[in-house]
């Protein structure tokens, strides 16, 4: 069973919701405070209502799901458009975007915001947070009640945090609310051990505090979420840790914390992964259900409500819409296994590159789940004219590229299909739509406590086929078997070029695993950069589509339409990015903090790398 996030019931009904939600939300300036004194008089923090409607604001902030309407908000800093589910993949070296620079980060083209505030050096939400914390002991209710809600805001917290110190590596530890005159706005950065300790106690209070699952209010955080957050931000600290090493501290610590937490959630029995036994459809229709109440997978989803609470997702999905015109990367392709479970670069099965067709045969069912291959998935059956000329090649005998006369064509040829649901009424719904947005997965915590383990060298056969093969099983692949892990050159190479060391193969093999299952998620990025394997971005495959057959697009012109690399296949980027990506480390593990911010806290350092940089 999921939490079900039915924000018009719980937020949307009531005014003085809706004045918090302003309040604590319209504001991105650092400097400038919130205008708390209109709900400090004696009639709030009294009881648990009072409690609740002002937690309610921060579930739309932190679990945004879809998000709503047109979505056509920039997600800030990282430059790509919509919802991040699944659109933070454009920031990795899954997926391409048509238009580079959307994602300035990773092409190597990002420059210091100016102004206090941007650049995701936000605060306004840790303000309203802190101010609950030292407010909510006022209610006259019972402790344990108002440690439910405390809990709910630790949890926000503890989400809070760990974005920015992804964002910008150790940032100072805030413990209240402050003013215009408080001397902690010129506090220094908190030095990463201190801060993630912080962070640690306060999901661990969360953890302590919010209620069991099945024991919590309808539509509300419980104990299991807090715990997958847990696991998700102790394994990015402890891999960052041990790999970035010059940081000089040791990851174990956090890589037990992840083990423990997701061994809680496995050994609760509140958990397994969907499936009905088709291993070629479980995985893509997992992803495209109307209702996730009675989903054992699924741990904390979005809901929405028709004429009360819509989005324009599966919209854009199908019409691919300007904003998000993207293609996955030959590299992410690559990474599948064939059926025989080895990689491309030794299996006999594999039958090449020569076209989209062969690249697909034989592989990992999850590739034709999550990339539409020729012929593959229904548009629109009645074959309405308004679809004419629509779509991504789904039902078509090859998907569309620049040249084919499609409006919107994908620059790679390899079009996502994981979320495409052929429901007329759902992408004609334009702002309304309905379709559910998965958030926390069961499928994550078995990849986390496989790959906490192997990094802490206590991986065994058990724990893999408590966690890996559990995900093979669904979609009928041979279990990994510590005996026999397969080779594979090409990745270990790339590795070796890329990122200057080369995994154990269990640990190489865990993190295709997580790739492949956790695709299109906004998983990617964060998981290149604690492994520091940034310059995985460098690779050719990862800026490079199908290989190109002119007998295939007989109307597609080279040199006009599109661009080929020189080994043939499409090079989106040839003509925009003519050298190549730039990655430099450690400079774009970390984006800067604003040239005015640091003017401001002469006690703040740039980030290596930037402008001002000691």
């Amino acid at each position: 069973m999921t939490l079900i996030l039915n924000f018009m019931r719980t937020i949307y009904f009531s005014f003085l919701s809706f004045v918090l939600f302003i309040m604590f939300s319209c504001n991105d300036q650092f400097m400038e405070k919130y205008p708390l004194d209109e709900i400090t008089d004696k009639t709030y923090w009294n009881s648990e209502s009072d409690l609740r409607l002002y937690c309610n604001t921060f579930y739309p902030v932190f679990i945004p799901g879809f998000m709503t309407g047109w979505a056509l908000d920039v997600q800030n800093p990282y430059g790509y458009t919509g919802p991040e589910i699944p659109y933070g993949d454009l920031h990795s070296d899954n997926a391409l975007p048509t238009d580079y620079s959307r994602v300035k980060m990773i092409n190597g083209t990002y420059v210091e915001p100016t102004s206090a505030g941007s650049g995701g050096w936000s605060w306004s939400d840790l303000r309203g947070l802190n101010y609950f914390l030292v407010n909510y002991n006022r209610a006259d209710i019972d402790q344990s009640k108002k440690q439910i809600y405390a809990g709910e805001i630790l949890f926000f917290k503890a989400f809070f945090y760990f974005k920015m110190i992804k964002l910008f590596g150790e940032v100072p530890w805030y413990s209240k609310p402050l003013e215009t005159n408080s001397e902690e706005l010129y506090a220094p950065r908190t030095p990463r051990p201190e801060l993630m300790d912080s962070v640690l106690a306060i999901i661990n209070n969360a953890v302590r505090w919010l209620p069991d699952k099945g024991s919590e209010q309808t539509d509300r955080i419980n104990k299991d979420m807090a715990l997958l957050l847990k696991a998700r931000i102790c394994l990015y600290e402890g891999t960052f840790r041990k790999y970035h090493t010059e940081l000089g501290i040791s990851g174990d610590k956090f890589l037990q914390e992840a083990a423990s937490a997701s061994d809680a959630l496995i050994s609760s029995n509140h958990y397994s992964l969907w499936s009905t036994g088709k291993a070629n459809n479980d995985y893509h229709d997992l992803f495209i259900q109307n209702d996730y109440t009675n989903n054992h997978e699924i741990i904390l989803s979005k809901k929405y409500v028709a004429g009360l609470l819509g989005h324009s997702f599966l919209r854009y999905l199908l019409w691919n819409q300007a904003n998000n015109i993207a293609g996955f990367s030959k590299s992410f392709v690559d990474e599948y296994l064939c059926s025989d479970g080895l990689p491309t670069s030794v299996s006999p099965l594999y039958k090449g590159d020569d076209s989209i067709q062969s690249e697909m045969m034989n592989r990992d069912p999850r590739l034709h789940q999550t990339v539409c291959a020729p012929g593959e998935y229904t548009l629109d059956p009645q074959n309405t004219e308004a679809f004419t000329g629509r779509g991504k090649g789904y039902n078509m005998s090859m998907p569309p590229i620049t040249g084919t006369g499609d409006e919107y064509p994908t620059p790679t040829g390899y079009w996502p299909v994981k979320f495409w649901k052929d429901d007329p009424a759902e992408y004609n719904a334009l702002q309304t739509g309905v379709m559910p947005c998965p958030v926390f997965r069961y499928a994550e915590i078995l990849l986390t406590n496989a790959e906490a383990k192997a990094e802490l060298g206590v991986c065994t056969q058990t724990v893999l086929n408590a966690t890996i093969n559990k995900l093979r099983d669904r979609v009928g692949m041979p279990h990994l078997m510590l005996s026999a892990i397969p080779d594979d050159p090409q990745l270990d190479a790339a590795y070796s070029t890329f990122c200057g060391y080369t995994p154990s193969s269990l640990i190489r093999e865990i993190r295709r695993e997580r790739r492949v299952e956790l695709a299109w998620e906004n998983f990617r990025w964060d998981d290149l950069v604690r492994w520091k394997a940034g310059k995985f971005l460098l690779r050719p495959e990862a800026i490079r589509g199908i290989k190109f057959n002119k007998y295939q697009y007989p109307t597609v012109k080279v040199g006009t339409d599109i661009y080929l690399d020189s080994e043939g296949y499409l090079a989106p980027y040839q003509k925009s990015l003519p050298n190549g990506r730039t990655f430099i480390e450690p400079k774009q593990y970390y984006y800067p903090i604003p040239i005015e911010d640091c003017i401001m806290n002469e006690n703040l350092v740039q980030n290596p790398g930037w402008a001002g940089a000691n």
